[in-house]
């Protein structure tokens, strides 16, 4: 009787409205979402028996995310509300719009939704003291800006303060939290899902602007590169939508359906006939019975790209593997897939065995700040602070190897050479690059911004040396005697839109030719001809300081970021100075 009735109701509100193109795309191949029409009434719910409920407004201006903006905001509560349990709660960018008020009262009446309260808040604006002059409008900032200022805002400041004000129970789970808008009011929504799906995992944008004001036109690529997140998205375009200077509307949201589809995201697309936003409010329904589907069961992440699922395996997650090292960096691991680091605050070198406990290794490590593993075991570490070079056989105290380096990071190669990164200050900060062999040390480069990680290609003829403050990672041609030629900015690095540089830290190699990079997005993983094609952020979103592969088969990922060790299985194997040469494949695009 249900499903007749659901299939009665649908006939009913499709013969109502019409919609012209529509695009089914879902996680799971088999799966599909019917779109009924546009509808605001239900067959058995009319405005006369339709539970209609209250409206707030209010006005905002405490906000320290946007200082000094003034807007103003809206609460629908529906008339099924008691406060008993956390509320549901739909956002919505651009203010009040009273369709959507009575659309929501009919979807939550019929069962389509679940009882959810309505947050319409507008883009602020900055009113300026004086002379009247023209208010700074902060639409485009707050909206098409690529970050997490927009999605801080609504879960740190408006969300608590709809909640104090009004004494509203409001969940705070991303699964119960919807987030809609049309235009720069769309992509705001996905953005704030993508930045954090535990604050919003169901995302309506309607003509998103997925274009270039602010970096939006980086999105289909960032959802192609990133692991997928467990958010559902549905989206509508208009076939003449607008187009100017940042970009052809219709074409870039065909373009984030296409990147969601590659990736694997529950998703729907939708396109109308006609211009900028057509179709917004005909299709809500649909969406919110899209977006709403199941709940209250948790929404699954997609299964990622093909690139990524080249690393990661599924159903395999980051695992907390400690704790409480602020200072923790320089991760390398040893033949037995030890995992060692400095922890900087402490001045010590640390062991993470193979049975998951960390221990302290070295009790004084003499202001070390890199560390590597030479091809017998043995450590070895730099200090920018001393400049000295020493070598641990073993837990012992150390010799000196060489001094006069105040060096960043270090890496051993097979043949006991050691290079070593170095940023003259009094040069105006100029990155070096150094050879230690036999004793000697020589200078074989210069001329980075900042120099700091460093790894050798499993086939040890190529030398990566990331530049800390910018978007590359460099690649130099070892030659027979240490020296360095044929020097490229050939790692690309993926770039945060609120950064100025990428942040690289240190750098190892996979047995299988990628490269893996600690960066401010998260863990950058290049293919062996430069471009990155996986992005792997942290569980807390912090900036990943160290990076290595390591573990009892060499087949653990650990990211190190804000005192925190994450570990997870990979599919990907560590390689050192202590490695055979390994043949290098080409990696698929």
């Amino acid at each position: 009787m249900a499903n007749r009735f659901h299939e009665m109701k649908r006939a009913f509100i499709s013969a109502l409205g019409g919609l012209t193109t529509v695009a089914v795309c879902a996680a799971e191949p088999n799966a599909t979402f019917t779109p009924s029409g546009d509808a605001t009434n239900s067959p058995h719910l009319s405005p006369t028996n339709r539970p209609a409920g209250k409206i707030k407004n209010f006005t905002f201006k405490e906000s320290l995310i946007f200082p000094g903006t003034v807007r103003n905001g809206t609460v629908f509560i529906p008339a099924q509300y008691d406060g008993s349990k956390p509320a549901c709660v739909l956002v919505r960018q651009d203010g009040f719009d009273p369709k959507i008020k009575d659309m929501m009262e009919t979807l939550i009446a019929s069962g389509d939704m679940p009882m959810t309260v309505g947050v319409f808040i507008s883009p602020g604006h900055v009113v300026a003291s004086g002379e009247p002059v023209a208010e700074r409008r902060n639409r485009d900032f707050e909206y098409d800006g690529v970050g997490d200022s927009y999605e801080r805002f609504l879960t740190g400041e408006i969300l608590p303060y709809v909640a104090r004000t009004f004494d509203l129970n409001l969940s705070t789970n991303g699964n119960d939290r919807c987030i809609a808008g049309n235009s720069s009011g769309g992509i705001a929504a996905f953005n704030a899902a993508w930045e954090c799906p535990g604050a919003f995992s169901r995302v309506y944008a309607a003509s998103g602007s997925f274009v270039a004001f602010r970096g939006g036109n980086e999105f289909p690529t960032l959802v192609r590169k990133f692991e997928a997140k467990p958010i559902r998205v549905y989206l509508t375009t208009g076939t003449h939508d607008m187009e100017n200077c940042a970009g052809d509307w219709y074409l870039l949201d065909q373009e984030m359906d296409k990147a969601l589809t590659f990736s694997g995201y529950d998703h729907h697309f939708r396109t109308f006939d006609g211009g900028h936003c057509a179709g917004a409010n005909e299709a809500f329904p649909d969406a919110m019975r899209f977006l709403w589907k199941d709940w209250p069961q948790a929404i699954p992440s997609g299964r990622s790209a093909p690139r990524v699922r080249d690393v990661i395996i599924t159903n395999e997650s980051w695992e907390l593997a400690a704790q409480g090292y602020e200072g923790a960096g320089s991760p390398v691991c040893n033949s037995a897939g030890e995992v060692f680091f400095i922890d900087g605050s402490a001045d010590k070198i640390c062991r993470l065995g193979l049975d998951g406990k960390v221990e302290v290794f070295i009790d004084h490590a003499r202001q070390a700040n890199g560390l590597c593993v030479g091809p017998k075991d043995e450590l070895y570490t730099v200090s920018r602070t001393t400049g000295e070079i020493l070598c641990y056989a073993g837990a012992d105290r150390g010799r000196v190897v060489t001094q006069g380096i105040p060096g960043n990071y270090l890496l051993a190669r097979p043949d006991g050479a050691l290079y070593v990164t170095s940023n003259d200050d009094k040069s105006g900060g100029t990155g070096q690059v150094w050879v230690v062999k036999d004793g000697r040390k020589t200078l074989v480069d210069s001329g980075l911004k900042f120099a700091t990680g460093l790894a050798c290609r499993p086939d040890q003829w190529l030398l990566a040396v990331a530049d800390g403050r910018s978007k590359w990672v460099y690649s130099y041609q070892i030659q027979a005697d240490g020296q360095l030629v044929n020097k490229e900015r050939f790692f690309w690095l993926q770039v945060g839109d609120g950064d100025d540089d990428a942040g690289a830290q240190s750098v190892c190699y996979a047995k299988e030719g990628q490269i893996f990079v600690a960066t401010r997005l998260g863990v950058q993983i290049g293919a062996d001809d430069g471009p990155t094609q996986v992005i792997l952020p942290l569980p807390d979103h912090s900036r990943v300081t160290g990076v290595c592969l390591g573990g009892a088969d060499r087949d653990t990922l650990f990211a190190f970021g804000d005192g925190k060790v994450w570990k997870r299985a990979v599919k990907t194997h560590a390689v050192g100075a202590f490695s055979p040469l390994n043949q290098v494949k080409a990696t698929p695009l």
